[in-house]
Formats: structure tokens, C-alpha cells, sequence
């Protein structure tokens, strides 16, 4: 029964956060369906971080709920070093998948970038990232570490992750290399916070590299030659994202083999935040 609490958080949150929204209706109809439901999400996050510290003193017997979800503050030094590290490896990451394309002759335009765009990036990184982040390899993850142990936590992290990104506006095959490259990219995000030894800020630096840098290259840096091979690059020519393409696939498989032998030897600092009775299960 101890998954009930985790199922149902959600079932009450989102909403709660929807009917909320709803009164901003009210004061101005004008307000586009997708500006609404931007609404309700922001309402639905702001209440799950309200009760998140009842919930690591009730469930999770802590006191310092933020340190548990790898978010300590009090050492800045620590935080940027694990933000920077991350964000560099994502600009790794895109650099061999851009420069796979541009050898390849792919890519005909690289263009400046406005400053509005790049105002814009920033705000993914620090909005919709840092709050993705929050929740799926901060909160999700210590869950199911908590309900499943930490092997299978790690797979149902990431199995939820990419669910949770379902796009109703491309086909099942380009679907299915979606959902794969997010299952992966969940996983790689893992890895990244047991690197860091339980920190997040890693992962939002690796994740909000990604997001960020993709955006200004889909925002006019980078025009790709009509003859590119959608596939690769994914998940279709209609949602252009190198996380659902088989190029991006191969990357992050990369990532995770090369990865693996440090997970190992690193894995504790996930489920040692939330509590010292899960250690046994640590391989």
C-alpha cells in the first residue's frame, strides 16, 4: 500500500491546479487554451512544492527534504561546479551529433542567434527544466527507490519520464524512437546525478543544455538540407528532436555503456539521501 500515496498526489494536484486555473477565465476570456493550461501547470507545480516539505517529514522521515532531492544550497561552489559539468557535456553531446550532420551535408545555413532567443533558452533551462527535474530525478526518483529499490526504481524513473512526454501529433514508429530516446536520456540523467554523488544540479545542467541549445538550433542557428534523413536526426519532420532519433539513440546508448562502471561505484548517493535502510540493496 505504500505506492498509494505516490499514485495519488498527482490525481489531486493536477486538477486541483486545472480548476484553479480556471478562474483566470474569468477575468480574462481572451486567454488562448495553450496560455490556459500553462496556467494550471505552474498552479499544479507551485502546490506540489508547497506540500513537498510535509511530505519528506511524513514519508520520508527528514528533515531537510531539499539536500534529500540532491538540492543543497549551502554549497554554491559544489552546485555550479555540478551545473557546469552538466551543461558541458550536453554541448558535447549535440557538438558530435551536429558536426555527424555537417559532414555529412546536411546542413545548409548556420546563422546568428537574437538575443531574445537566447533570453528565452535561459528561461527553459531555469523554468520548465529545473522544474522537470525537480520532480522526475528529484521526488520520482527517491519514490521509487523507496517502493521498488534502486535498479528497478532507476528503470520505472525513466519508463514514467517518457510516458509522461507522449505526443499525440507524430506516428506510432516515430513514437515509439521518441519514447526509447527519452527512456535513455531518463537513464543518462540518473547516471548524471550518481556521478555527482546525489547532487541535481548536474541534471539540470546536462538536461537544460540539451533543451536549451536544440532550442537555438531549431530557432534559425542551423537550417538542415531538405535531403536529411528525418530518422536520424528525429523523430519526424514534423517534431524535429535529436532525442527521438536514431543518431541521438546511438549517442546516449554510448553514454550509458561508457557510463555504467561509474553508476557502480556511485549508485549509493541516490538512495542514501532518503534512507539508510535502503543501503542494502546498493549493488
Amino acid at each position: 500500500m505504500r505506492w498509494i500515496p505516490t499514485v495519488t498526489i498527482f490525481l489531486f494536484l493536477y486538477p486541483t491546479g486545472w480548476l484553479l486555473s480556471h478562474f483566470v477565465y474569468l477575468f480574462n476570456q481572451d486567454i488562448s487554451h495553450i496560455d490556459l493550461r500553462i496556467v494550471g501547470t505552474s498552479i499544479t507545480f507551485i502546490l506540489f512544492l508547497s506540500i513537498l516539505p510535509s511530505w519528506g517529514l511524513i514519508r520520508w522521515k527528514t528533515n531537510n527534504l531539499w539536500v534529500s532531492m540532491g538540492l543543497d544550497f549551502n554549497c554554491k561552489f559544489r552546485a555550479f561546479k555540478s551545473f557546469l559539468g552538466g551543461f558541458i557535456f550536453s554541448a558535447l553531446l549535440l557538438f558530435t551529433l551536429v558536426l555527424f550532420f555537417f559532414l555529412c551535408g546536411w546542413v545548409d545555413e548556420i546563422n546568428y542567434i537574437k538575443f531574445s532567443e537566447i533570453l528565452n533558452a535561459i528561461l527553459l533551462i531555469f523554468g520548465i527544466v529545473f522544474a522537470e527535474e525537480i520532480i522526475f530525478r528529484g521526488w520520482l526518483m527517491e519514490e521509487m527507490v523507496i517502493l521498488f529499490g534502486l535498479k528497478k526504481g532507476i528503470l520505472f524513473q525513466a519508463a514514467i519520464f517518457s510516458i509522461a512526454h507522449y505526443r499525440s501529433d507524430i506516428g506510432f514508429f516515430s513514437l515509439i524512437l521518441f519514447f526509447t530516446g527519452l527512456f535513455l536520456f531518463g537513464l543518462v540523467l540518473t547516471l548524471r546525478r550518481t556521478i555527482d554523488k546525489g547532487s541535481l544540479f548536474g541534471c539540470v545542467g546536462l538536461h537544460g543544455g540539451l533543451v536549451a541549445i536544440w532550442y537555438l538550433c531549431d530557432s534559425g542557428m542551423l537550417v538542415f538540407s531538405t535531403d536529411t534523413p528525418y530518422f536520424l536526426l528525429g523523430p519526424s519532420k514534423n517534431m524535429v528532436n535529436p532525442i527521438g532519433g536514431v543518431l541521438g539513440i546511438a549517442i546516449l546508448l554510448i553514454t550509458i555503456f561508457f557510463q555504467r562502471r561509474l553508476f557502480a561505484r556511485t549508485g549509493r548517493f541516490l538512495a542514501s539521501t532518503v534512507s539508510a535502510s535502503l543501503r542494502d540493496e546498493i549493488p
